[in-house]
């Protein structure tokens, strides 16, 4: 894992743990398995979105859509982690400004 994976798999461990009220889970850590339900999941989401929003209403509902599937697959820091960096890495094409 490199280093800007670990971090964002870091973050998305301490919102984990807010959520639950406990500190932070680990990157492997599944966050049903540690007491987390469907409400706190939809929290611990709409957080991630917050801080990881794509550009775009698009790309932002991309994330949410996929975030949604991943944490009832891998509701691990690490497995939301690798969503939030494939969808991080679509902006920054658009960066060089609009092509049409």
């Amino acid at each position: 894992m490199g280093n800007g994976l670990s971090d964002v798999s870091a973050t998305i461990g301490e919102l984990m743990g807010t959520a639950l009220m406990r500190g932070p889970l680990a990157p492997d850590e599944d966050f049903f398995d540690c007491g987390g339900d469907s409400v706190r999941a939809v929290d611990v989401l709409q957080r991630l979105i917050d801080v990881y929003r794509p550009a775009g209403g698009q790309s932002a509902e991309a994330l949410r859509s996929t975030l949604l599937e991943t944490i009832f697959e891998d509701a691990t820091p690490a497995g939301l982690a690798a969503v939030c960096a494939a969808h991080a890495a679509v902006p920054a094409v658009i960066d060089g400004g609009p092509r049409h």
